[in-house]
């Protein structure tokens, strides 16, 4: 038992030999292959982030960070050169952020693209090629949330505000006058309640009743019909408004000859007969006055003054 302890002892550590050196040979491959230079220009802190950090495009390790180095000439701002796989797809539209990985608070560079151009960036140690950094995500989260501090505090203090006690009295105040406004509305729909219930009955009364206004609308209807009906056989040609207007034209026509022909006959017979009987009132007069005018004829008359024979005013004639 022993002895075969022994043996798969020794076969473990024959096994991880050969996997550790086949995991060096690898590295020591990938160290020889010539990496492509690129220059990053970083303005905020690059914490975490150190010579030999990964350096990984699309999530995929490319490279590594070769240096880190102050801009003399721009203060605040640090230089870094990274060395990345010639077979890189980076293009113009390439850009770079230095990611934080997990809690550890190692830095790496990520190298991402969106794809907007797909002419290569191909660079070299005479012509550095200058990737663009962009905030992280962390980054603009706590320059967003920087931006956002101020407006937080003055919700904080207007929240403290309602939150005082002279609010909290009113709100509790408030909340009972609608528990007292609940009680009552609960009493009011309790006191309808009958008169709910007969709702349903109305309602059929009400389409009972409507029921009876189509009918008489239709009986309505049909009796427009019968008076326009009615009204055109009026309005037809030779029909009784016809009719009618002709017998109103005729009476006009004999009313227009009663005035031409009859009615002036009539009035000379009226004239004369208002003279004759002028004449018998004249002559009746005279008989009464002096009744042997009807023998003698009537008596002379008294000359007036100016005439011959005139004696004065109160003479007896002669």
């Amino acid at each position: 038992m022993e002895n075969r302890s022994h043996a798969l002892i020794a076969g473990l550590f024959t096994l991880l030999l050969i996997v550790a050196g086949a995991i060096g040979a690898i590295w020591v491959s990938k160290k020889n292959i010539p990496l492509m230079p690129y220059e990053l220009v970083a303005t905020s802190p690059v914490t975490g982030l150190s010579v030999q950090s990964a350096v990984r495009y699309q999530g995929v390790p490319v490279g590594r960070v070769n240096s880190l180095r102050f801009m003399p000439d721009k203060p605040g701002q640090v230089r870094i050169l990274i060395g990345v796989d010639p077979k890189t797809p980076l293009t113009e539209s390439s850009w770079a952020e230095i990611v934080t990985a997990g809690v550890t608070g190692i830095s790496n560079i990520e190298l991402r693209d969106d794809g907007k151009s797909s002419k290569l960036l191909v660079s070299s140690a005479a012509d550095l090629q200058l990737i663009p950094i962009r905030p992280s995500f962390l980054e603009r989260l706590s320059v967003q949330t920087a931006a956002a501090l101020p407006a937080i505090d003055r919700i904080l203090v207007q929240i403290e505000k309602l939150a005082s006690d002279e609010n909290i009295t009113a709100l509790q105040t408030s909340l009972q006058n609608v528990a007292l406004v609940s009680d009552q509305i609960k009493r009011s729909v309790s006191v309808m309640d009958p008169g709910l219930k007969k709702i349903p009955e109305m309602i059929a009364g009400l389409v009972e009743t409507t029921k009876k206004v189509d009918a008489a609308v239709g009986e309505i209807g049909k009796l427009a019909l019968s008076s326009q009906d009615t009204i055109k056989l009026l309005n037809a040609p030779n029909g009784p408004m016809y009719q009618a207007t002709q017998s109103l034209k005729s009476i006009q026509d004999i009313a227009a000859q009663l005035r031409a022909s009859t009615l002036p006959e009539v009035s000379r017979l009226s004239s004369g007969v208002t003279d004759a009987a002028r004449s018998f009132s004249v002559t009746a007069r005279q008989f009464a006055q002096s009744p042997q005018s009807l023998i003698f004829g009537p008596p002379r008359a008294v000359p007036g003054p100016g005439e011959p024979g005139f004696s004065g005013f109160g003479a007896t004639p002669r």
